[in-house]
């Protein structure tokens, strides 16, 4: 998957503009040699360097994640396209699928992701059954199967199908949840950030949960959100930590984390994502939303009213 060296790249085109030498930039973090390497074919980055290289640039990983996704002129779509589908934001993802059905790799996994992304896309905007999301879907995990490969971006394939047909019980989800906790992650934050957020949200909906994997993920994520600071991804960690409470019966503090959430989602969510939301909700917590958010809405004017 060629995009470590275009992280570089990037990084470099930073260093110049902030009138850094590459000398400069690089002392006692990283050789010359090994930087200038990557810029020019990086297979892979070691996130901890990488940071340290950001912050003599004075510039935050969510800074750089945002120049990255947004402003890069040579950038191919795939990320914007996977944000866009995976928070069910589709406001402006017109132009952004037309990049991605013309887009091509020489890499195999990265051009199945592409395609796991795309069929997720026209499946919920009903471009395609259920049935033929499923059909091609499997010809992806085949030829996943065929690679031989495993890494976060395989995982994150196919716990996508897991998530649509969790009926089939493709995922042995303590494995899988424990697997998340073990990561080394490197700039493959973006999809380690996402996955993790999946996982959550379909085990939220399940009967039983592994409390001790779950909280360990949330945090995992919380430590991990700093560095992209998406709004779609606070609401989610509030609700995440509302349904911790939900399990330990602490309904005070579940109340509190759900109505933040609730209200953001208002907000924040596009009509896809709500609905989307609303049945995480209504499966995991078992509530009706309409009267939480009266009833705890009387309760904060209460309360108000109390303190005057």
């Amino acid at each position: 998957m060629e995009k470590y060296g275009s992280y570089y790249r990037l990084l470099d085109e930073l260093r110049i503009a902030k009138g850094y030498t590459i000398a400069e930039l690089c002392d006692g973090i990283i050789s010359e040699r090994t930087y200038l390497r990557q810029i020019k074919n990086g297979s892979k980055v070691n996130f901890t360097i990488f940071s340290k290289l950001l912050d003599r640039l004075d510039t935050g990983m969510g800074q750089f994640m945002t120049y990255m996704i947004h402003f890069d002129k040579s950038d191919t779509g795939v990320n914007r396209f996977a944000i866009r589908v995976h928070m069910y934001h589709f406001m402006d993802i017109g132009p952004i699928y037309e990049l991605i059905l013309k887009y091509k790799s020489d890499n195999k996994i990265e051009t199945l992701m592409v395609e796991a992304f795309k069929l997720e896309f026209e499946y919920l905007i009903k471009k395609i059954t259920k049935e033929e999301f499923k059909i091609h879907y499997q010809v992806i995990l085949e030829s996943l199967k065929s690679l031989g490969t495993e890494n976060l971006i395989v995982h994150l394939i196919k716990f996508i199908y897991h998530s649509y047909f969790r009926e089939e019980n493709t995922i042995d989800h303590k494995k899988f949840g424990q697997m998340l906790i073990d990561y080394n992650s490197n700039l493959s934050l973006f999809y380690y950030i996402m996955l993790m957020d999946k996982y959550l949200s379909f085990i939220t909906q399940q009967s039983e949960i592994d409390f001790d994997i779950y909280e360990k993920i949330l945090k995992t994520l919380e430590a991990y959100f700093i560095y992209l600071n998406v709004k779609n991804y606070e609401l989610t960690i509030q609700t995440y930590h509302a349904f911790l409470h939900h399990v330990k019966q602490d309904y005070k503090m579940r109340d509190k984390y759900l109505y933040k959430a609730l209200m953001n989602s208002l907000v924040v969510h596009s009509d896809y994502a709500q609905e989307a939301y609303k049945e995480m909700i209504n499966q995991g917590f078992g509530l009706d939303i309409e009267k939480f958010l009266l009833d705890y809405t009387e309760f904060i004017e209460v309360e108000l009213i109390g303190h005057k």
